[in-house]
C-alpha cells in the first residue's frame, strides 16, 4: 500500500495527544480516545482527503454556513460534527486546532488536564471549545437586614 502524507500527518498530530488508538471500524480510519472517536479521516471519490471532527453547534453552523470546505457530518452532526474537505494544500495548523478542540471536547477531563500540562505555552484560551470553559461561580446573594 502507497504512503499518504496527508494521512502520516493527521495520524502524528493523534498520535502526540495522550492516550489515542487507531482504529479502522468502517474502513477508513477513526481515531478514539477512552473508547470514544474524536476524529475520523478518509480520501472523497475526487481524492480530497476530508477529516470529520467534533466542534460546538455555535461554531458548526458559522463553519457550514461560511465557508465550502465545511459540512454538518452526517451522524454526529447533531452533536456539532463537521467534516472538513482539506484541499490540496491545507493549513496544517488549523486543521491540527480543529483536531485538538475536537479531543478537547470527547476526551476525559483527567486526559485534558495532561494536555494542558504537556504544552503549556502552546495551548490557550482560543483553543479549548467553548462548551468545555466553566461560568464563574455566581456570588451568593447579600442577606436582608431585619427592620
Amino acid at each position: 500500500m502507497p504512503t499518504d502524507a496527508f494521512h502520516d500527518r493527521l495520524l502524528a498530530i493523534v498520535k502526540s495527544l495522550p492516550e489515542t488508538v487507531e482504529d479502522w471500524p468502517w474502513g477508513s480510519i477513526h481515531c478514539k480516545v477512552a473508547g470514544k472517536i474524536f476524529v475520523g479521516w478518509g480520501r472523497q471519490d475526487d481524492g480530497i482527503m476530508s477529516i470529520g471532527v467534533r466542534t460546538n453547534l455555535q461554531l458548526q453552523a458559522m463553519l457550514v454556513a461560511s465557508d465550502p470546505r465545511f459540512t454538518v457530518a452526517k451522524y454526529v452532526g447533531k452533536y456539532g460534527g463537521i467534516d472538513m474537505r482539506l484541499g490540496k494544500n491545507p493549513n496544517w495548523s488549523e486543521v491540527e486546532q480543529f483536531i485538538v478542540e475536537s479531543y478537547r471536547i470527547i476526551a476525559p477531563k483527567r486526559l485534558v488536564r495532561e494536555l494542558d500540562a504537556r504544552s503549556p505555552g502552546k495551548l490557550t484560551e482560543s483553543t479549548k471549545p467553548a462548551t468545555a470553559r466553566k461560568k464563574p461561580a455566581a456570588k451568593p446573594a447579600a442577606k436582608r437586614r431585619a427592620r
